[in-house]
């Protein structure tokens, strides 16, 4: 499969997530493209079988947590049409309800949610194996079911 990671990173943790989502992939023999967010293409995600997208958590511990500056960048990514999308993002303190918000967010570009994981910015490669494996799953089921 071809596999797109895309990320949107401040201070290197979420690339650092993407970079270990990707080496996952590759180390199961997919073909990996990892871009920001704000150089992909609409060719790039015609391209990809299944896409990883991801920011880090902005606001406070208790108030005003979400996906850092996604409302802006996700509207502005190309159409998803379907696609199957495992979300993920990197954080200090608590996520609360970024992934839900990222993907809600994704959704309305179309893309089918597929996984979610949140990765302490500490630990950025910490859990990302299950993860891309479980999506990777989820993505390949529709396809199966169709060519029974």
């Amino acid at each position: 499969m071809n596999v797109l990671v895309l990320y949107q990173s401040r201070k290197g943790h979420t690339k650092a997530a993407a970079e270990a989502i990707a080496q996952v992939a590759r180390g199961l023999n997919h073909e990996v493209a990892v871009k920001s967010v704000i150089e992909v293409l609409q060719a790039d995600v015609e391209r990809a079988d299944v896409l990883f997208v991801g920011t880090w958590v902005q606001g406070f511990i208790l108030f005003g947590v979400r996906p850092a500056g996604a409302d802006l960048w996700a509207a502005a990514l190309p159409s998803l049409d379907g696609k199957p999308v495992g979300v993920f993002c990197t954080y200090l303190f608590n996520p609360r309800g970024s992934l839900g918000m990222l993907g809600d967010l994704l959704a309305a570009r179309g893309g089918t949610l597929v996984g979610q994981r949140a990765f302490h910015q500490s630990r950025t490669d910490d859990g990302a194996e299950p993860f891309v494996q479980s999506a990777l799953q989820a993505a390949v089921r529709p396809f199966d079911a169709i060519s029974e």
